[in-house]
């Protein structure tokens, strides 16, 4: 069963995303003033420097996933040397709205203290690229949130921040991304060959489903067995663990290390 397109496949295969998930919905955000830092927005700011500084935080890549109609989906935690989760990031690509960008949760016990999303927004009236930050409580409720547009990203870095409205950035859907649940379950979705290699289709069973390509190593063990009764096993549950490798020119792509039908 194919459910990509040649074109989708491809670029899955070799993860030539852009940065799919539909960013915050825009909502009457009147600026307030220029923000000027207060002590306590700046604890948050260096909380947040400290874990983006850490080059000791050991990386846990989502599959990437991506549908027929070209949207785009990965995610990746960063975990400290106790493997607790300090940072999770989800990058995306819309296909409908046209927006694509980055989320960024930082997280202290478990529990998010502050949030950024840069996004580009295709659906303003002038399209623009976004940065909101916003920070949290101790019970996870926003207790402040800044924004900042751009016409062009490379005028973003310099562009103003002004207080807006507390504006929440759910995590739900970043964490299914990495946990591979809801519509990023890992079904059985057939095999496909490109570049003298062959690839394990697996995601949603749905033919507008997402989906994620990983190349095959080996065949044994349950590889063979979905190898031989391919049609039958469409839409089986699938266990499987990955790797990322890069080619000759540069190309990252995935690697199945195990496979287990549920």
């Amino acid at each position: 069963m194919m459910r990509l397109t040649i074109f989708s496949f491809f670029s899955s295969a070799m993860l030539l995303f852009a940065c799919s998930n539909d960013p915050q919905d825009q909502e009457n955000q009147e600026s307030t003033s220029n923000v000027e830092l207060t002590s306590e927005d700046s604890k948050f700011e260096d909380r947040m420097a400290q874990i983006d500084n850490n080059e000791k935080l050991s990386v846990l890549n989502s599959l990437a996933y991506n549908n027929n109609e070209g949207s785009r989906e990965e995610a990746r935690a960063y975990l400290d040397k106790n493997n607790n989760e300090v940072k999770i990031e989800e990058v995306f690509s819309d296909a409908k709205t046209g927006n694509y960008g980055q989320y960024i949760f930082y997280i202290d016990n478990g529990k998010r203290f502050a949030t950024k999303a840069i996004y580009y927004d295709n659906q303003l009236e002038k399209p623009s690229f976004i940065e909101r930050v916003s920070y949290y409580d101790k019970n996870g409720k926003v207790k402040f949130t800044k924004e900042r547009l751009a016409e062009y990203e490379e005028d973003l870095p310099d562009a103003a921040f002004s207080v807006v409205k507390p504006k929440d950035l759910p995590i739900d859907r970043t964490l299914r991304i990495l946990n591979q649940e809801g519509e990023f379950v890992t079904t059985f979705q057939g095999f496909a060959e490109g570049n003298n290699m062959k690839y394990l289709l697996v995601g949603e069973n749905k033919p507008d489903g997402y989906a994620s390509s990983l190349a095959v190593q080996y065949e044994e063990g349950d590889i063979r067995k979905l190898m031989k009764n391919e049609r039958a096993m469409i839409g089986k549950p699938l266990e499987v663990t990955h790797n990322m490798m890069m080619d000759e020119r540069g190309l990252k792509f995935q690697i199945l290390m195990t496979v287990k039908i549920l």
